[in-house]
């Protein structure tokens, strides 16, 4: 395990925070990887979070919006929110993640910190004081661009077509 991880995972152990994050060592890694698993709650939706840490200077806590595939008017009226507040935001970066047909809506901060600089408490800063807060206040404004979009699905043999159906607002992630 990296040095930054294990001092986060001593800073989660001694502040009583073990029921929040698991710690997921990706292996044969060449920067010893280490992501902690959480998740955030905004309107009893479950958003998951992770922070990932390894031997670079960089590491981000990462948040996934929404996931699944999004049609064209999803993905401009989501970008189009996007890039507002990544205008307003110096601190977050909000995108559209693609990889093998999977989409994701992600929100990164990223943390700068060699192994000597490395902070723990300011990792929990960033998630519990400036994170969480953005989530509660202006995660419905992506929500609400998603949702704007009326999606037709094609009928599934031996079923009539749905008229309207919303966009999941989170799921599993493939990747942390």
């Amino acid at each position: 395990m990296n040095k930054k991880a294990e001092l986060f995972q001593q800073f989660i152990a001694e502040n009583e925070l073990t029921n929040l994050f698991t710690l997921r060592e990706i292996e044969n890694d060449q920067y010893n990887t280490v992501v902690f698993d959480a998740s955030v709650e905004y309107n009893d939706i479950v958003f998951p979070l992770f922070v990932v840490l390894d031997d670079t200077p960089f590491g981000f806590v990462r948040l996934e919006i929404a996931g699944g595939r999004f049609t064209p008017e999803q993905r401009k009226a989501t970008l189009e929110v996007l890039n507002q507040l990544n205008s307003e935001f110096k601190c977050f970066k909000h995108y559209v993640m693609e990889e093998n047909g999977y989409e994701a809506i992600i929100l990164d901060v990223s943390l700068l910190a060699g192994e000597e600089e490395f902070n723990p408490a300011l990792v929990a800063y960033t998630i519990f004081e400036v994170l969480y807060p953005h989530t509660q206040k202006d995660l419905t404004r992506i929500i609400a661009a998603l949702e704007s979009v009326k999606v037709e699905e094609a009928p599934v043999e031996g079923q009539e077509a749905k008229k309207e159906s919303k966009p999941r607002k989170t799921t599993k992630s493939k990747k942390g």
